[in-house]
């Protein structure tokens, strides 16, 4: 009887050494959330706070947005923003969130144009795709970053502007007006760079 009583208190203090470590409660609801956040931003323009950040997945009426630790907004789109880098935060409704960091150029008007024309962000133009866009790489050339437009600065010049060897875009596609060639020269002119 005494070993029994023995066994019971050893068992008893087991138990609740056990239950005192044990994490008792509801499983963790954010366990395993995440989401893959796609945005669309446009670029602060002359060093004005003119850019935007558009969250185009994950989209939804049970999800929120927040910009730099700003109030959260059922729309995923924001607006007067300046150059620089910014949190974004999608939130459901269950307070699970995620985070990504997405950085605003400061282009300069001259450059914006010219990208404009290149890649058609903002309105009409996208004169260079598909051949050197979206992946395309044609003669050599891709044109999907601001370092890679940058870069090719006197190619761009030499092709859509003085045809050397020959006019860009290619036919059947219609050549650059003579307003659009200027925007290109005087970005060159003006030093070629993203900030011009």
């Amino acid at each position: 009887m005494r070993i029994y009583w023995s066994y019971i208190k050893v068992m008893v203090l087991l138990g609740w050494m056990i239950s005192c470590n044990k994490k008792d409660g509801p499983p963790d609801p954010c366990l395993g959330v995440h989401y893959d956040i796609q945005v669309f931003k446009t670029e602060a323009v002359g060093a004005v706070n003119n850019g935007t950040i558009t969250v185009t997945s994950p989209l939804g009426d049970t999800l929120s947005y927040q910009l730099n630790n700003g109030a959260f907004q059922s729309s995923p789109f924001f607006s007067n923003l300046g150059a620089g880098e910014y949190s974004l935060v999608v939130k459901n409704q269950k307070g699970c969130t995620d985070t990504l960091s997405v950085t605003l150029y400061n282009y300069g008007i001259k450059y914006a144009q010219v990208k404009q024309l290149i890649s058609g962000i903002g309105g009409a133009g996208g004169y260079c795709g598909p051949c050197h866009l979206n992946g395309g790489i044609s003669g050599g050339k891709n044109f999907d970053t601001d370092a890679s437009i940058v870069a090719s600065w006197d190619r761009i010049r030499a092709r859509v502007v003085d045809g050397n060897p020959s006019f860009m875009p290619a036919a059947p596609n219609s050549p650059l007006s003579a307003t659009d060639k200027q925007k290109i020269t005087d970005w060159v002119n003006a030093g070629h760079r993203i900030t011009d």
